[in-house]
């Protein structure tokens, strides 16, 4: 376990995804440039961030719960194999990557339609 460091997980990481680890780790990146951006457009427009972050919370708590059920699939693994409660916990936990994604994006689309959206104004013309 003294050999367990960063550096191990990437080559494990690279041997088993093979090219898709590039593809997921740009994805990664775009999704946070993604929460980033939302947040900046959120903080120059000065409005809070309560329905964005309430939509994205929704949105990857639906996803994951999706996704929960589908993960015998995705693994190639049979409908029974959701037996026990460490059965479930690890599906949840691999149904999070997916409702992650799709939480950020909510997020950052939610955002930027909040951000640009025009309150009602009073002006004299």
């Amino acid at each position: 376990m003294s050999d367990f460091n960063p550096t191990t997980i990437y080559f494990i990481l690279s041997e088993s995804m093979g090219g898709w680890l590039w593809v997921l780790v740009a994805l990664a990146f775009i999704l946070l440039t993604g929460i980033v951006s939302g947040g900046i457009k959120l903080r120059k427009a000065g409005r809070p961030a309560r329905r964005p972050l309430t939509a994205a919370i929704v949105a990857g708590l639906a996803v994951t719960a999706i996704f929960a059920f589908l993960v015998p699939v995705w693994t190639l693994a049979g409908p029974g194999a959701l037996v026990a409660s460490v059965d479930y916990v690890a599906a949840i936990l691999l149904a999070l990557v997916p409702g992650a994604s799709a939480g950020a994006l909510v997020f950052f689309l939610a955002a930027s339609k909040c951000a640009t959206r025009s309150g009602i104004t009073f002006e004299n013309t």
